[in-house]
């Protein structure tokens, strides 16, 4: 472990964890102790890194082992200074911590000082009082301990995150296999929990239906998720039913929650927001309505080449979308064997492929078109498959989800 990656690992921990519990008692000489005292110190106590110096109960010194060993096994050197003081092989500015020192904040002492307070230790004192040293390889083991708990509660909260958001999205997903007869739905996290949502709600007409992919991923863009669901229920509760409405509901309600209302990308602390469809499809009359902010979405017609939907450049909630932004609303009548496809951007930005450069749209639309007689499912899956062998050995970048259906 590097010092900054030490650092680094020290800043999460809680300040529970001291300076104290890393105290080590060893023996000690003062100012009026010889060379000779040192030398059998260091004789008797192999794993001696360093010997304090300590006057009259505080710190006033270090003699690093290797250091003073190397010097008085020179020519001479144990006869010149045997009987002298050891302040002559001594670091006079060493590294002095109070033993209830957050362990955070040693870290960036440990840091600032260099790496000799790694390798020769540190001073620990209560009350300006020597009470032992501190080592550096104690001060790391401890951190990759303390680590390791973090990880493990970090993996544990992920989850029961992923529990949650599972839970939250479940009635879409029973809701789109009770709907439709022929569709799919592919959502993928990132990192367990994350930042794209979809939602599915029925009624007389038809059904509407939401994709949308919030800003960031893992358990932050889990919470956007959250709030994107609150704005969407509170819009239907309004009948606020019309793509555009619903995309406009989204924008207040995200800048209200997050105090993005009368604020600009540099004053604000927050710029979050989504970029997300909303389709609305009326089944008597064949027509899919759809509003989009930034969202890439194709459709496939049963007889002619897969074209893209249009699409607003202005993403939702965001502190540069004005508040009364409107959404453009666009209308389509179906006929049997259309084909959509909707996808975050999770999808056309990943890169991999021979040339690592991203998916892009013009390949889901050439995919698209050479698997439009698959079912959906089984175009889903073949979809999945190619899009993994791009990827290849590429990390994931983002979270990734699709949903089609045929009509």
């Amino acid at each position: 472990m590097q010092l900054p990656d030490l650092r680094a690992g020290l800043a999460a921990l809680s300040s529970r964890y001291r300076a104290r519990s890393l105290c080590i008692a060893v023996p000690f000489v003062t100012p009026a102790s010889d060379n000779l005292a040192v030398m059998t110190l260091f004789t008797e106590h192999k794993d001696l890194i360093g010997l304090p110096v300590v006057e009259e109960g505080r710190p006033f010194g270090m003699i690093n082992r290797h250091i003073f060993l190397s010097q008085m096994t020179r020519p001479f050197f144990r006869e010149l200074y045997d009987r002298k003081s050891c302040i002559a092989f001594m670091d006079k500015h060493p590294l002095v911590i109070d033993a209830d020192t957050p362990l955070d904040q040693v870290a960036q002492q440990v840091v600032a000082s260099g790496d000799k307070s790694v390798t020769d230790g540190f001073i620990l004192t209560e009350a300006g009082n020597y009470i032992g040293i501190g080592l550096g390889i104690d001060l790391i083991r401890t951190v990759s301990d303390l680590q390791a708990q973090q990880h493990q509660q970090i993996l544990q909260s992920i989850d029961y995150a992923r529990v949650i958001q599972d839970a939250m999205l479940e009635h879409s997903t029973q809701q789109m296999a009770l709907q439709l007869d022929d569709w799919c739905l592919h959502w993928q996290p990132r990192d367990g929990v994350g930042g794209d949502y979809y939602a599915f709600h029925q009624d007389e007409q038809g059904w509407l239906a939401l994709i949308a992919d919030c800003t960031g991923h893992g358990i932050p863009g889990a919470f956007m998720t959250v709030i994107v669901q609150s704005a969407l229920e509170n819009a239907l509760q309004q009948n606020r039913r019309s793509p555009s409405e619903l995309l406009q509901a989204l924008n207040r309600h995200i800048k209200q929650t997050l105090g993005q209302l009368n604020a600009s990308q540099q004053t604000s602390h927050s710029n979050d927001g989504c970029d997300a469809i909303a389709l609305r499809l009326d089944t008597q009359q064949h027509q899919l309505r759809w509003a989009s902010a930034r969202m890439h979405a194709l459709l496939q017609p049963a007889t002619e080449a897969a074209e893209t939907l249009a699409a607003d450049r202005t993403g939702v909630g965001y502190t540069d979308t004005p508040l009364d932004y409107v959404w453009t609303e666009h209308q389509r009548t179906l006929i049997q064997g259309d084909m959509l496809l909707v996808m975050t951007d999770g999808v056309t930005d990943q890169p991999g492929g021979e040339r690592q450069i991203m998916f892009g749209k013009k390949r889901i639309q050439a995919l698209m078109s050479h698997y439009q007689t698959l079912p959906m499912s089984e175009l889903s899956l073949a979809f999945q498959q190619d899009f993994l062998h791009w990827q290849g050995n590429q990390p994931r970048r983002d979270d990734v989800t699709w949903f089609g259906f045929r009509y």
